[in-house]
């Protein structure tokens, strides 16, 4: 009998969580911007936003590295809008090559494991050929916490060989209803 109202407790709880959280935050993009500073080395065929309903909306991008990148770093900083983009917490430099074989930044972890299963971009270097990003939504629970609210730019440039070759910024909004 015991172990049935603890049993009881422990889902009445999860329930109670999981209904209120649901309903309390908007976590989703708003805009999705791409540019190939080298076109002989990446080109961008396809990156824009697709909304898919009231709360969700999905990311699509579609890129080709044309020759094999061994040596690949990507700058990545989280920016918060506050009269324009200012940088926040976040400015990082990871080298992405040893990242894949094991990761090391935890920041970058969790960025990484929100887009892992939309992409095809989860194997070490050398990367070469089509690079894809395919129906790619914000899910606020893989956040370990929550983030004040607002409008957030997460700027990325990626470099090969140490030179910038393309940019991706997403901008996102995070609404916690209190």
């Amino acid at each position: 009998m015991r172990n049935i109202l603890i049993l009881y407790g422990i889902l009445h709880l999860w329930l109670a969580l999981k209904l209120s959280y649901n309903e309390a935050v908007e976590f989703k993009m708003s805009n999705a911007v791409c540019e190939s500073y080298n076109k002989s080395w990446f080109v961008i065929h396809k990156c824009r936003l697709r909304a898919v309903n009231r709360d969700k909306t999905t990311m699509n991008l579609n890129g080709t590295v044309l020759h094999p990148a061994y040596d690949i770093f990507v700058r990545a900083q989280i920016l918060k809008k506050a009269n324009g983009y200012k940088p926040w917490l976040y400015n990082m430099n990871i080298d992405v090559c040893r990242f894949l074989k094991k990761p090391y930044n935890p920041v970058a972890i969790v960025i990484f494991k929100m887009f892992k299963e939309f992409t095809n971009f989860n194997h070490t270097c050398p990367f070469i050929g089509p690079q894809i990003v395919d129906g790619f939504y914000l899910r606020w629970k893989f956040l370990p916490n929550v983030l004040p609210t607002g409008e957030y730019q997460l700027a990325m440039t990626w470099y090969f060989d140490k030179r910038p070759q393309f940019v991706t910024n997403i901008y996102f909004t995070f609404k916690e209803d209190l």
